[in-house]
């Protein structure tokens, strides 16, 4: 029998290669084709229109990144809002702080997460946690709607394409500005530095978040099925700072509850390589 490779694209000459040994599922959503397959190495593997989001082996990097410098960054986050995260990951790893009163999810697509429900149940059992709202929406229409609620804030969205190509702009960021309390924090995840089509993004998003907050911190993570393998986030802060030692104390108290993230990564990740400073300034 022929094996099947799937090339996930970074760019029309670059790409990740990889083995599909079982389709599991694939529909047509109002928004998207999303598509389970099974490989090897990475266990099932959720595919957005043919790009890969999710892996069953290592979602844990992306999710716990995304969430915990900001999540130790604030002295006690207690309302915490997810745009996007259909699959749940990132909802997962907010509700393990016991402090977070509540969390509410925008996700636009419903059937992403009736999706994972299926194939990603260790993600998706969080949704039935009594603090989670789960609300299936346009997030950037949501946004809108909200005023000085929300201690923290999670942009856990596709790439800039579709319907998430608003999710990267300045008046989206303004409006999660004003939706948070007065020192909330904004975290949204920014590409890949090393894919050329998406330098501007990177560069704009970043521009953008320093003339609406006081205080931005791009930080980085190793995530070998994303996108060139180095992925970026920016945490952009009304008041704090993850550079607090006190942070450093919180996550200490915590305990070892991550496979990524630790006392030693908080710190490490903001350290930029220099053509990433060189990008962002």
């Amino acid at each position: 029998m022929a094996r099947r490779w799937h090339i996930d694209y970074h760019s029309p000459s670059l790409g990740l290669t990889f083995e599909i040994s079982r389709s599991l599922y694939q529909e047509q959503s109002r928004y998207q084709k999303i598509e389970i397959v099974q490989n090897p190495d990475f266990g099932r593997i959720m595919l957005l229109d043919g790009v890969l989001m999710l892996t069953a082996s290592e979602e844990f990097v992306y999710h716990e990144m995304l969430s915990q410098p900001s999540l130790f960054t604030h002295p006690r986050p207690e309302r915490v809002l997810i745009i996007g995260g259909g699959d749940c990951g990132t909802l997962k790893r907010v509700l393990m702080h016991p402090w977070v009163q509540s969390v509410v999810q925008v996700e636009i697509d419903e059937m992403v997460t009736r999706v994972s429900r299926q194939f990603f149940p260790e993600l998706t059992s969080a949704a039935q946690d009594p603090r989670t709202e789960l609300v299936f929406a346009d997030g950037i229409a949501y946004m809108k709607e909200h005023q000085s609620e929300f201690d923290l804030i999670l942009v856990d969205s596709t790439d800039p394409v579709g319907a998430a190509e608003g999710l990267f702009q300045r008046s989206f960021y303004q409006d999660c500005q004003q939706a948070l309390k007065e020192d909330g924090i904004l975290c949204i995840q920014s590409e890949s530095p090393w894919i050329k089509a998406l330098q501007p993004v990177i560069r704009s998003a970043h521009l953008a978040l320093k003339e609406l907050f006081p205080f931005v911190f791009p930080y980085q993570a190793a995530i070998q099925t994303y996108q060139a393998g180095l992925w970026l986030f920016q945490l952009a802060s009304k008041k704090h700072s993850p550079h607090d030692p006190d942070c450093l104390k919180r996550i200490s108290a915590f305990g070892n509850k991550f496979r990524y993230y630790n006392p030693e990564i908080h710190p490490a990740c903001f350290a930029l390589p220099e053509f990433v400073k060189e990008l962002l300034s």
